[in-house]
């Protein structure tokens, strides 16, 4: 199975494993959501994050699902556009589902594609909540090239000792993802360069084995302390 048929297959029912209602979840997902709190916690930081920092501004953002961020952050800090790329078609169809009924179609805009791939739009910030999970080395350093933005926020999953990142190879394993990878701070340092100046990580207990990486600079940065 390639990337993409995994994720169309994948992704409303991991959404779904997430929200409360798991009525038509399996059994496995539903087990795995038990673990996915880190996850939860990461979206709120990133939300903290980004709070200030994109009030009127474009938001780019590669990976987005069903826009579930997508519409959080619109909904609590007014960007002046949100474009989100995903890979799935069921995800990005259920988006925009969501924002026309919300009739926030012309401030949100949902593309079906490969955001490592594509040529990217010009936006104020791009970010990608667990998007360089699914990229080999390679096609990060080509994503950053390809970036059109000077400000970013993505999170990874970390190579370190982990418990959970064992339990979560082996997840991984049972769903027969196509690709997964775990990264250090210094190897997405070298791949990300030095075009973006300055790059910051954060890493803690609350979001597990997960990394966030950004160059908004010291007043995002002290969300984070």
């Amino acid at each position: 199975m390639n990337i993409r048929d995994y994720w169309d297959k994948k992704i409303l029912v991991w959404e779904d494993s997430m929200s409360k209602n798991q009525k038509n979840v399996p059994p496995i997902e539903k087990f795995a959501s038990l673990f996915r709190e880190a996850l939860k916690k990461r979206s709120e930081i990133i939300m903290n994050m980004l709070h200030s920092f994109v009030q009127g501004k474009t938001v780019l953002e590669l990976g987005c699902g069903s826009g579930f961020f997508a519409f959080e952050l619109f909904e609590k800090v007014k960007p002046k556009h949100f474009t989100g790329i995903d890979i799935a078609q069921s995800a990005i169809m259920r988006a925009q589902k969501v924002a026309a009924e919300k009739q926030l179609a012309d401030k949100l805009t949902f593309i079906e594609d490969d955001g490592a791939s594509i040529k990217l739009p010009e936006v104020d910030v791009t970010i990608g909540l667990g998007f360089l999970d699914y990229l080999a080395p390679e096609e990060i350093k080509s994503l950053f090239r390809n970036i059109r933005s000077s400000s970013f926020v993505f999170t990874f999953s970390e190579r370190r000792v982990s418990l959970l990142r064992y339990i979560h190879m082996c997840y991984m394993s049972l769903q027969r993802c196509p690709k997964h990878f775990y990264y250090t701070k210094n190897e997405i340092a070298s791949y990300i360069g030095k075009e973006y100046g300055d790059v910051q990580f954060f890493c803690n207990k609350k979001i597990s084995f997960g990394c966030i990486v950004h160059n908004l600079g010291e007043k995002a940065a002290s969300v984070l302390a």
